[in-house]
């Protein structure tokens, strides 16, 4: 009898006016077009994970605020598998060719606009008109994925289907004012925030999702008396509505055409290999997460599963062993990463980049001539990448070969004068040589344009503090102090 119940809800819940196969088109549709964002912020060593969706072909997507607001990096993972990849966030006055720009946002409407160079998508139609109360939705999304993930399941969006419930009026999170939302029915989770509520009869985006209602539940030990609350899902959410998304990418000159009828809609090509994709997203994903979260071991063997996964299909693709790579020296396993890397070599020969990133694991395998092999082929074919010159000297101080180390630490300060690691590595350098003086011009002489004081424990700070002990001439054992460019 449940299950007849249960079935029968269900089907009332997802039936409407369009039939089976119009259905399946629109939720194909939306989940194509509907992405996950993943927001970091390198400062505090958080992250924040949040849906958008795409508006228009040539790359504009749509997202809240609040999910990219405040962070210094960003991916896009788009039909579970293409990755895009900002190494900062790039603002609308920033007219380069980055591959994600924020390009318009709003606290107190809570909405941003994302565009995403090269992104081949079929976009969502936003509404013109508020949906009536009773109108059949589904929220697409990416909510829980870090449980998803830690669980061993692949990325994939989610469709909640919901009813409408009708507008409702709130204030907006950050001035108070009063703004009107669509209310809906739906279990919604963290994560689907950003994400868009789709018409099943339309295909067209009635809102975004912006929050969820939780309720507290009273909990109880085992005699019946109560020991606290917990949050519970109450299923009502609430959107920002299509027509103010509309009328806030129009006041920015956004859309290609004043009305989302008029836009042409391109036919969705799927992408090679599909399943392999996924699986070398899922893996991005996790490595990402985990590399935030002060490398967290398990979410690197997952990722670093999904990875051989992705490689059964696509053996050949160098991008896939350079994952590997890095994974494992994450993890610190040296011999499977320097095994990783030269295969990813082999593949790619020409990038720099990579030739960087494999020559650390060489050296922490012990194989320091050879790193410093791979280092000098990474500056033949990038000879300004402050990077490797920092690294490279790193490598050259260990191995005893201290004017060299010098000579790179110099050279990574002439490619980018505002180096904070640079100029510190070459302090030490010139310390170590007993150009004690000479230090102390390049300390101050840095200290001077940076400005104000640091905390103690930066960078900046053990800068200040070498400053000091060469003014008063303390000996001290300079092992080990020098820092790796990933610390800046």
């Amino acid at each position: 009898m449940f299950h007849f119940l249960l079935t029968t809800f269900l089907f009332f819940m997802l039936a409407g006016p369009a039939h089976a196969g119009q259905r399946e088109d629109i939720f194909r549709q939306a989940k194509g077009a509907t992405a996950l964002i993943v927001a970091v912020n390198d400062a505090n060593r958080s992250i924040s994970l949040g849906s958008g969706f795409f508006v228009e072909a040539d790359g504009l997507l749509v997202t809240n605020a609040h999910v990219v607001e405040e962070s210094t990096r960003l991916y896009v993972y788009v039909r579970d598998q293409e990755v895009y990849r900002a190494p900062e966030i790039v603002d609308s006055n920033d007219e380069g060719d980055a591959t994600i720009r924020v390009v318009a946002m709003d606290s107190d409407l809570d909405l941003a606009a994302l565009r995403i160079r090269d992104a081949k998508v079929d976009p969502l139609e936003l509404a013109m008109d508020n949906p009536p109360e009773g109108t059949e939705v589904i929220a697409v999304g990416y909510p829980r994925v870090t449980d998803i993930l830690q669980m061993g399941f692949t990325l994939h969006a989610t469709i909640v289907p919901g009813t409408v419930s009708g507008l409702a009026e709130g204030r907006s999170r950050t001035n108070g004012l009063v703004a009107v939302f669509i209310q809906t029915t739906g279990l919604l989770n963290f994560g689907n925030s950003g994400g868009p509520l789709v018409r099943t009869d339309s295909g067209e985006v009635a809102g975004m999702v912006v929050t969820t209602v939780p309720y507290l539940e009273r909990a109880k030990d085992g005699s019946g008396v109560a020991i606290g609350s917990v949050p519970m899902k109450s299923g009502i959410s609430y959107s920002v509505p299509a027509p103010v998304i509309l009328q806030w990418l129009a006041s920015h000159h956004l859309l290609s055409s004043p009305s989302p009828v008029a836009r042409t809609r391109r036919p969705f090509t799927p992408v090679a290999k599909p399943e392999a994709n996924r699986s070398f997203a899922t893996g991005h994903l996790l490595q990402t997460i985990a590399m935030v979260l002060h490398g967290d071991s398990d979410l690197l063997k997952l990722a670093i599963h999904h990875y051989h996964t992705a490689a059964e299909s696509w053996p050949d693709a160098p991008w896939i062993a350079r994952n590997l790579g890095l994974a494992y020296a994450s993890l610190e396993q040296w011999d499977k990463a320097v095994q990783a890397y030269s295969k990813a070599i082999a593949l790619a020969p020409d990038d720099a980049e990579l030739f960087t990133d494999a020559a650390l694991a060489w050296q922490r395998a012990g194989r320091a001539e050879e790193a410093a092999t791979l280092y000098r082929t990474a500056l033949r074919l990038s000879p300004n990448s402050r990077r490797t010159h920092i690294n490279l000297g790193n490598l050259l101080w260990d191995m005893g070969r201290l004017e060299d180390a010098t000579q790179e630490f110099r050279q990574a300060l002439v490619v980018d004068p505002s180096s904070v690691i640079a100029a510190y590595n070459l302090g030490l350098a010139l310390e170590a040589k007993g150009l004690r003086e000479e230090a102390m011009a390049v300390w101050e002489s840095f200290l001077a344009k940076a400005g104000s004081a640091a905390d103690k424990e930066s960078v900046h700070g053990k800068m200040q503090e070498g400053v000091s002990r060469l003014k008063t001439a303390t000996p001290v054992d300079l092992a080990g102090r020098l820092k790796s460019d990933s610390a800046e």
